[in-house]
């Protein structure tokens, strides 16, 4: 009776008076008590060797035994009451495994419909690891593919190297072009958009492939590199000329100086300063346009690259599809945990009203047994009353009796021990139903992670 203990602890014992008329004092009073324990010991009764009580001592326990009786059935009927009660709020025994069934029959359902796809995405990304492996084994690469998240950035970059030199290209060509300005720019323009252009082709399809295993590739790569590379010298030389011829149409007296010194741009047959700009403008522009089509939008290694981003893609393809797949899948674990869960809390519910009744049931007796105890302390205290003046006014010893306590007018006082009982026995009921809630949890996710391995294995099949 752990749980009946546990919540009449608590509760102090109320201080009782007895009911009118029969207090220690009244008693006394109504049954002389004082006087007939005298007359008693004059004629030496109760004797020595009496075992029984005496007539003074019996009409005590008589005068109070009628209060007695009713308190004792109020006791009776309010532990009969109490114990209804309990039985009706007592928490129904839950049925914890049909959501259980449930939710592993909607598992097997929704595994079977992801199988299929979850099987595909699996070999597809397995696939394309095998093949990046492979290829790195034959192509003797033995680090990471490098490459920038985006290419928008790096093409960024290219677009500003053009502009600029195009705007500086521009401002040299309007010196001497009849156009103007807007000439000088068109001219500009097309001039940097060709030379980016052939930067980017000479690093991308050209030194990249001069770096293949392969001597075909490599012999195709250097040829290609050269071809751009003389290519845009041709461009960037007659773009200079251009510039040069357009002074000496222009009618400009070219200021070559007094200087008989050797100068590297008489072997191009560049006469001014700004044809000399140009050109060097227009290699700086070239070689970091190479530079951005060698590294700068993929890796350096023709192909490797491609074979990454395609390896990773549909390793985060798979991944995806497992996180998705893994929300269906735990669908029906949520809802019946949901489900667990209200049955709990009803169950919970009902235990919680249950006790509550008990600790109504238990103050109410509590008063109940306050004033049956008030009372038989008054009766008690009366025949001590009346065994003090007997053995103060006898000549004889007192009777042996006389030293232990008058006996009770009514039954023990315990009368919510079944009650508790009820309690305590809700109580075993509800943990052990949160300990099958809480199994049956643990039993769907290991259902779930090993439906999730089988669907993860069956790649192999």
């Amino acid at each position: 009776m752990d749980g009946g203990q546990t919540k009449a602890a608590p509760l102090q014992r109320r201080a009782a008076k007895p009911p009118p008329g029969l207090s220690t004092a009244a008693l006394e009073k109504k049954l002389s008590l004082r006087r007939r324990a005298r007359e008693d010991a004059a004629r030496n009764l109760p004797r020595q060797d009496d075992e029984n009580l005496s007539s003074a001592e019996q009409s005590v326990l008589e005068a109070v035994a009628a209060e007695r009786a009713r308190l004792d059935q109020q006791r009776i009927e309010a532990k009969a009451d109490a114990e209804r009660r309990l039985r009706t709020l007592a928490p129904a025994p839950q049925d914890f495994s049909g959501p259980v069934l449930d939710a592993r029959l909607a598992l097997k359902q929704a595994a079977g419909r992801l199988a299929h796809d979850w099987a595909d995405h699996a070999r597809e990304a397995a696939t394309a690891r095998e093949e990046l492996r492979a290829f790195k084994h034959n192509h003797d690469l033995r680090r990471s593919a490098v490459y920038p998240a985006s290419g928008l950035m790096q093409a960024g970059l290219l677009l500003c190297a053009a502009l600029f030199e195009a705007l500086f290209s521009a401002a040299l060509f309007a010196e001497d072009d009849a156009r103007g300005l807007l000439g000088g720019a068109i001219t500009a323009i097309g001039l940097s958009g060709a030379n980016v252009t052939l930067g980017f082709l000479a690093g991308f399809l050209g030194l990249r492939y001069l770096q293949h295993r392969r001597l075909p590739i490599k012999a195709a790569g250097a040829l290609g590199f050269a071809a751009l590379t003389v290519l845009a010298l041709m461009l960037n030389l007659f773009a200079a000329d251009w510039r040069d011829s357009m002074a000496e149409l222009a009618g400009r007296q070219l200021d070559l100086g007094a200087d008989a010194s050797f100068h590297l741009w008489e072997l191009l047959q560049l006469q001014s300063p700004q044809a000399i700009i140009l050109l060097m403008l227009g290699a700086g522009v070239w070689a970091f346009a190479a530079m951005k089509g060698y590294s700068g939008f993929d890796d350096p290694y023709p192909d490797y690259g491609k074979m990454d981003r395609a390896a990773r893609d549909a390793s985060e393809m798979l991944s995806d599809l497992r996180a998705e797949n893994r929300l269906e899948l735990e669908a029906p674990i949520d809802v019946a945990k949901t489900a667990l869960a209200a049955r709990l809390e009803k169950m919970q519910a009902e235990f919680e009203a249950m006790s509550k009744a008990f600790d109504a049931a238990a103050i109410k007796m509590e008063a109940l047994d306050a004033a049956a105890r008030a009372l038989d302390e008054a009766a008690a205290a009366a025949v001590h009353l009346y065994r003090q003046e007997n053995t103060a006014a006898r000549a004889t010893p007192a009777p042996a009796y006389f030293s232990l306590p008058p006996p009770a007018v009514g039954p023990a006082l315990d009368a919510l021990g079944p009650a508790a009982a009820l309690v305590d026995d809700a109580r075993a009921r509800l943990a052990e139903a949160q300990t099958q809630s809480a199994q049956a949890l643990e039993g769907l996710i290991v259902e779930l992670d090993d439906t999730t391995r089988r669907l993860n294995d069956a790649q192999d099949s």
